[in-house]
């Protein structure tokens, strides 16, 4: 007797392109920008449809109890996309003064 993994069950989402139910599962990370996206990402979750092959990121579903978590994490990637502009901003001004010579 051989052990078999018991195949995932299918979440109850509507496929984006065929519009199905029951038919999206999980997907895993494939390159070093998906693995990215999943370390600091948690609120975007990869799924493939096995009916049409898409494959896509969707948010995740969020109990009552982790909308806290949701709402902290979107947040902190608001306040990290501004400082990314801002450090940018800074960096090009700094760049430039030294290019012109003051």
């Amino acid at each position: 007797m051989t052990f078999q993994r018991p195949r995932p069950s299918p979440t109850l989402r509507r496929c984006p392109r065929c519009k199905t139910v029951g038919r999206m599962y999980r997907s895993h990370a494939r390159n070093v920008f998906e693995r990215w996206m999943k370390l600091f990402s948690p609120t975007l979750v990869l799924y493939r449809c096995h009916h049409c092959n898409w494959r896509g990121y969707m948010f995740r579903r969020f109990k009552q109890q982790s909308r806290l978590a949701f709402w902290l994490t979107l947040l902190g990637g608001a306040a990290g996309v501004v400082l990314g502009i801002v450090a940018g901003a800074w960096l090009l001004l700094h760049i430039v003064a030294l290019l012109v010579g003051r």
